[in-house]
């Protein structure tokens, strides 16, 4: 019954899509968020044949894989996006990132930022995962390294991933900056960009987070990014076990967005 109605929402939702498509002036670029690349027991996770299937969607159907950097250069100096822009983005630093994701990245030449909860990093467990028992493993430190060397970007998703709306403003600034610090005496690189944990912030918390010297920050609201977006609450698309190459070209084209966006605005208004 779940996936019969979400079959017909995903239809109404690809035909209003087309609409909201063919009515805006502005290039946009999609941004899309995964998390675990592999077989673990929670929704997040994506299994790593069909991410493969995924990055080969994109390069068979002429996407522009944009970096995150480039993405975020072109929305601020209200440069032209190319035509079915994406960029590709992973939450928390898992370390099937690295085992599974990396070498598929590397294989088809695509950019991608990976948001880490640093203090996790080299610690032997992930503890970022709700609803669930299962603590995966999060990457290395040598890990990272590897992969930014690699061409792989790495942003900042706080320490500890706490709900930064819910903690004293104090502690979130003390999250956003020394992550920041944190991450750069390691990679002896900028970390330019902030990934909100849970999607979860205010417009303190926004204020905090650009005060603290970062170029732009990603929230999980659904949509695409044009040339009017603000930087610090860029939407993102999310990825999940669901998602096999049929779905992807799905929500590629926008068929889930006012779904997600139901899902995103109810949450919201629960934790308020």
């Amino acid at each position: 019954m779940q996936s019969h109605l979400r079959r017909i929402l995903s239809v109404v939702g690809m035909g209003v899509g087309r609409w909201v498509h063919s009515l805006r002036q502005r290039p946009s670029v999609r941004i899309l968020y995964y998390h675990s690349i592999s077989d673990l027991p929670v929704r997040s996770s994506v299994a790593p044949e069909v991410f493969a299937a995924h990055m080969g969607h994109l390069q068979e159907h002429g996407y522009h894989v944009l970096s995150l950097n480039e993405a975020v250069q072109q929305v601020q100096t209200c440069s032209p996006l190319p035509e079915k822009s994406v960029v590709l983005t992973f939450d928390d630093g898992f370390l099937d990132n690295y085992e599974q994701a990396f070498p598929v990245l590397t294989r088809f030449g695509f950019p991608a930022t990976i948001f880490l909860a640093a203090s996790y990093i080299g610690s032997g467990r992930l503890p970022t995962l709700t609803h669930t028992d299962f603590v995966p493993q999060p990457l290395t430190w040598d890990q990272v390294k590897e992969m930014h060397a690699g061409g792989i970007e790495f942003g900042s998703h706080t320490l500890t991933h706490p709900m930064l709306s819910r903690i004293p403003l104090s502690q979130v600034r003390q999250e956003v900056r020394d992550s920041k610090r944190f991450m750069e005496d390691i990679l002896s690189a900028p970390v330019r960009f902030f990934c909100y944990p849970r999607g979860d912030f205010s417009a303190a918390v926004r204020h905090i987070v650009q005060d603290e010297g970062y170029a732009a920050a990603c929230t999980i609201r659904p949509g695409v990014n044009d040339l009017k977006t603000d930087v610090f609450t860029l939407k993102r698309t999310y990825m999940s076990r669901r998602d096999t190459v049929e779905e992807f070209a799905k929500k590629l084209a926008g068929a889930y967005d006012l779904l997600q966006l139901g899902g995103y605005l109810w949450h919201r208004l629960r934790r308020a």
